[in-house]
This record gives structure tokens, C-alpha cells and sequence, in this order.
């Protein structure tokens, strides 16, 4: 459980993986992502399919990073099947990441 990390550097893209809780247990695992964000990142997908409950704490730790990536100006995809991620249901500051809802 936590945050699996693939880095595609040549693509200019970063893939997390969610599992478990979204919370504040995340965080220093999300810190050691922002080591991966630089000019050359285009797009962070996270995918929270496998998330089984989220927390504020977790939404906060996603502000966090979606923060940091906006000073890149790297685009955020979240996929989701959780009704806890629905677009409406985010932070507003986070409201201009894509949101994709899986069935």
C-alpha cells in the first residue's frame, strides 16, 4: 500500500499509483515525488483506482503536489472510479486537473 512511481523522463510524464487510504500517511511518499517535477514534466497521472477510502488529509497532500506541479506548469490527470475524487467534490484549487471517472 502507499504510492507506486513510474517516471518516464524521455515522455516528459510521471505515473503515481494510490493504494489504500488517501491520507496524511502519504506524505512523504508525495514529497519524494516532487524530487521527479522539473521543466521538463508535461503531464502527472495518478491513478487512484486502487484508493479504498479518502481522507481531507489525503485531498490536502494532493493539493500539495498539484501546487508544486502548477509551478511547472506540468498538467494533472487524476483517474478515479472513488466517489470521494468526483470533480465537485475536490478542493477548488485542485478543480483544474482532469478527472477521469472509471466504471
Amino acid at each position: 500500500m502507499g504510492v507506486e512511481i513510474a517516471h518516464y523522463p524521455e515522455e516528459g510524464r510521471l505515473d503515481l499509483t494510490i493504494e489504500g487510504n488517501l491520507d496524511l500517511t502519504l506524505t512523504s511518499q508525495i514529497l519524494d515525488v516532487c524530487e521527479f517535477v522539473n521543466n521538463g514534466l508535461k503531464v502527472c497521472v495518478i491513478d487512484t483506482t486502487r484508493v479504498t477510502r479518502v481522507f481531507d488529509s489525503g485531498l490536502a497532500v494532493l493539493l500539495l503536489l498539484a501546487r508544486h506541479l502548477a509551478q511547472f506548469k506540468a498538467r494533472l490527470i487524476i483517474v478515479s472510479n472513488n466517489a470521494g475524487l468526483k470533480l465537485d467534490t475536490l478542493p477548488a484549487p485542485l478543480r483544474h486537473a482532469n478527472v477521469c471517472l472509471t466504471q
